[in-house]
């Protein structure tokens, strides 16, 4: 009888402690593509190109265009439905200043989602590119015994494309949206809103888009993610030069620990005076971003919303940003600055 108890003990404390390994969930290990490189966002389903896909009402698809070989376009995938209205332009240079149209996949499909015309330099890459950056570089807060060489990504992995997304090349994408509002046999034919015509990017391609929108006068708004002026060789860190940017600019970075960008983003910040300037960090926020999550996660929510309200006018979408209430001021893992943004005119932004 003893023995029966002694092992029925046994079975019990045994019992309890696989229940407690089970319980416990520890760090899973970061799955990896074919590179070796991390996924943090996992791996997203693939769809092929022309699958309409984006949280928006305009699902959207991605494309190489003719005269646009070195590009990739995002548009919805129906255009009949937009009638009168006009989709804005959005040129958007890659991190790294990458030459892979379909890099930031999740992000410009759900941008193209809510009528957007989307254009990134670069050809379509292969397909374990489409989920979004890999590599986060050691940020600046690490302590030297910590701090290690950046991971290779996309841009020096064997084999890579050698080229890289250029100013000139984004000018290119821009002189084609053009062309193509005014052909009678496009199919963006009279559709194309070209009095907002918005560069963005991300990294070394967010100082590509302010280096772009100093030099070309067809532009109207900026969006710099995870970067700033003067970065990537850009000569937007002469305060004048920053001057010649029209239209509102929106900065987003992460936290001084984990976003090398960090610095770049906030004296950028603090150069821009002439015009309407939103400037968030977030706690934790690594240099990657969301970018390579389902639809881009938090930051593609943010990305639309500042493009509705700032090209449409939207104030539901303003919201996120406008007022001392505004939902990311409210949040508090989210730190925020404005320059002429809470006066701006309440039915549009073009002042």
């Amino acid at each position: 009888m003893r023995s029966k108890m002694i092992l029925a003990l046994i079975l019990a404390t045994a019992g309890a402690w696989a229940a407690g390994v089970r319980a416990q969930k520890p760090t899973p290990t970061p799955l990896m593509d074919s590179r070796g490189l991390p996924l943090p966002f996992g791996v997203q389903p693939y769809y092929k190109p022309d699958v309409p896909l984006g949280s928006g009402p305009y699902k959207a698809i991605m494309a190489t265009e003719a005269g646009l070989s070195a590009h990739v376009a995002y548009y919805p995938a129906d255009l009949a439905p937009f009638g009168a209205k006009k989709m804005p332009v959005v040129i958007w240079g890659n991190g790294s200043c990458l030459y892979v149209g379909n890099r930031y996949r999740q992000l410009l499909t759900e941008i193209a989602s809510y009528g957007y015309l989307v254009i990134t330099g670069g050809p379509m890459g292969p397909v374990e590119n489409e989920v979004g950056p890999q590599s986060n570089p050691a940020g600046r807060g690490q302590a030297a015994a910590d701090a290690r060489p950046p991971q290779a990504n996309a841009a020096n992995a064997a084999g890579a494309p050698q080229q890289r997304v250029t100013v000139a090349l984004l000018k290119e994408a821009v002189d084609w949206a053009i062309k193509q509002n005014g052909d009678q046999s496009s199919r963006f034919y009279g559709k194309l809103d070209l009095s907002w015509v918005v560069p963005m990017g991300h990294s070394c391609g967010g100082g590509l888009a302010v280096q772009f929108a100093i030099d070309d006068t067809r532009l109207h708004g900026l969006g710099i993610w995870f970067s700033g002026a003067g970065l990537a060789g850009a000569r937007g860190n002469d305060p004048a030069s920053l001057q010649k940017i029209k239209g509102p600019v929106l900065i987003i970075t992460g936290d001084e620990k984990n976003d090398i960008a960090y610095g770049s983003g906030k004296s950028t910040f603090e150069a821009l005076n002439h015009t309407a300037v939103f400037y968030g960090w977030q706690d934790g926020l690594q240099h990657i971003g969301t970018f390579g999550a389902k639809n881009a996660g938090d930051l593609g929510i943010v990305a639309r919303n500042w493009l509705e309200w700032t090209t449409r006018s939207d104030q539901k979408a303003a919201a996120m940003f406008k007022g001392p209430n505004c939902t990311l001021c409210k949040d508090t893992a989210w730190h925020i600055a404005k320059k002429k943004i809470d006066d701006r005119l309440t039915t549009s932004t073009r002042r």
